[in-house]
């Protein structure tokens, strides 16, 4: 890639810098310290600049770059002025310094582009990270969550419940069932009120009889052993169910921290989320830059010229280019080949006719071996417009014109009408011909393109009356040496025809300079002027009444 910039390292006491990129003028010469533009500089020699201040101190801060200007070309050229080398090598040189700076523009934005993707696809992967965590957090805080469902629901089997916040309790742990309600709080207080019963009844039958006394005691230790043990049973169910509640109570706080850390994970996910959509918003930036910078390329690129039709066709591209035909004649969209290799040239308009004045500009592309149409333009700036008017050829005597078969375009005068191929001559779509009587006239039909297609004069477009007077034929149309030809004499038709034999309105008129006009006399007399059973007679006044003077 040329050199269009170079950097320097500041250390706060060095003002001369070398550059060694060439310029045009030294305005073009731009310098930059830190990234930001300064002028506060003068040229030391041809290839130094002098700061007025020492940058300071820094890694490639000192930039000194060239910016050649774009908008107004180092020479303009006038009609009938002379035209110097150094003028055309000011705006060729011109034309290239602000195509290489275009070119390190856009390569430069292409790298920023790129670097901005890989930090979008960073950030895409960070947050990715963050979700399957806030994920993971989620799934963490649901199974504490569970875990403490579980321990409330064990406590409240073997305790209490409430449904009124506090203020009325029922006691669970009755032993009504093994699997849905067992021993618990309740079955210990019903089983301590039993004893207490007991041991009342005890008493009483102790007072009543002396002699059971002893009977009556140990039954009373009994009971009262029972209602120590019911007692450490209740403590031990009080225990249990404490030790429950504060597991209850480690799960709830456990979960209350899962659940915050999930949030904290969410919050950075969206954070990443806004980074990564603000990176691709700066990647979609960079990206447009590019593009107005690779058209601005494209628009700079320069045409390799050829002279004509046989120049194009009679060489061999070896990579993708832009070329200008100067002499546009018989250029048309179709394929050749050259050195065994087939070459396409599409999309040249319908409407386009080629000539010696207009020049055409084509893009090439080497994989695909196709030039494309992309504009044309007045290659003589005193020819430089052409009428929209069908074409006209005068035939100079002895004149031998080149017959050709090609798809009729908007310049044919029966475009639309009959066949879909018409005759060319000389490379013009059946042009209106002018003879001069007394003239021999011929028609070449060597073309490969003309076969299946005699070239036939008749007095009519429509082809009733075939003309055959002083016509002679030769050879096979489309294989060498075939022609038609012509001795024109003064009593050939004002007009003839030139038409395919096979086919309907491929060709145009011709015009004979006579004064023999068939068709003008039938139509004053009806067909009856040159016969006995003529209705008109020498003293009608159709000529005001010197028909016969």
């Amino acid at each position: 890639m040329a050199v269009i910039e170079n950097l320097h390292n500041g250390d706060g006491s060095k003002v001369l810098f070398a550059f060694t990129f060439p310029y045009i003028k030294e305005s073009h010469v731009k310098a930059s310290i830190g990234g930001v533009a300064t002028t506060a500089f003068t040229f030391n020699n041809a290839t130094t600049l002098q700061f007025t201040e020492a940058p300071a101190a820094g890694s490639n801060n000192v930039r000194i770059y060239r910016e050649t200007d774009n908008e107004d070309l180092a020479s303009t050229f006038y009609a009938g002025s002379a035209i110097r080398a150094k003028d055309l090598n000011d705006n060729l040189t011109q034309n290239l310094y602000v195509t290489q700076e275009y070119t390190a523009t856009a390569a430069s934005a292409t790298s920023t582009a790129n670097t901005a993707k890989t930090t979008a696809d960073s950030a895409t992967t960070t947050a990715n990270a963050a979700d399957t965590k806030a994920d993971t957090a989620i799934t963490t805080a649901n199974a504490a969550d569970t875990i403490a469902d579980t321990a409330k629901l064990a406590t409240d089997r073997i305790v209490a419940t409430t449904a009124d916040g506090g203020s009325t309790w029922t006691l669970k742990g009755n032993n009504t069932n093994a699997s849905t309600d067992p021993k618990g709080v309740g079955y210990a207080v019903t089983t301590s009120e039993a004893a207490n019963t007991t041991a009342a009844s005890a008493n009483t039958t102790a007072g009543n009889a002396n002699t059971t006394a002893a009977t009556a005691n140990s039954t009373a230790n009994t009971a009262n052993a029972t209602a120590n043990t019911a007692s450490t049973n209740a403590s031990n169910a009080v225990s249990t169910a404490n030790s429950a509640t504060t597991t209850a109570n480690t799960a709830s706080t456990n979960a209350t921290t899962a659940i915050s850390t999930a949030n904290t994970a969410s919050t950075n996910a969206t954070n990443a989320v806004s980074t990564a959509n603000t990176a691709s918003t700066n990647a979609s930036a960079a990206v447009a830059t590019a593009n107005a910078a690779s058209a601005a390329v494209a628009d700079a690129v320069i045409f390799t010229p050829k002279a004509d039709k046989a120049a194009l066709e009679g060489f061999a591209p070896s990579e993708d280019g832009y070329y200008e035909v100067t002499n546009t004649t018989n250029i048309v969209n179709g394929t050749w080949t050259y050195s065994s290799v087939t070459y396409t040239l599409a999309n040249i308009p319908g409407t386009f006719q080629g000539a010696a004045y207009l020049g055409m500009k084509l893009s090439y592309t080497h994989s695909n071996k196709t030039f494309t149409y992309m504009s044309y333009n007045a290659s003589d700036p005193e020819n430089r417009y052409i009428a929209n008017t069908r074409p006209f050829i005068t035939g100079t005597p002895g004149k031998t014109f080149v017959v050709k078969v090609a798809a009729k375009n908007a310049f044919h005068r029966y475009n639309g009408t009959g066949a879909s191929d018409g005759f060319t001559i000389d490379g013009e779509q059946a042009p209106f011909l002018t003879f001069t009587p007394g003239v021999t006239y011929q028609f070449d039909q060597a073309d490969s393109s003309n076969s299946g297609h005699p070239l036939v004069f008749y007095e009519e477009s429509d082809k009733t009356t075939q003309y055959t007077t002083n016509i002679t034929s030769n050879g096979t149309p489309g294989s060498a040496g075939a022609y038609t030809r012509i001795v024109t004499t003064d009593s050939i038709p004002t007009i003839l025809h030139y038409q395919c034999s096979n086919h309907a309105y491929m060709g145009n008129a011709v015009q004979c300079n006579t004064a023999f006009d068939r068709t003008a006399l039938a139509i004053i007399d009806g067909g009856n002027f040159d016969s006995s059973s003529s209705t008109a007679s020498m003293t009608n006044s159709y000529d005001g009444g010197n028909f016969d003077s």
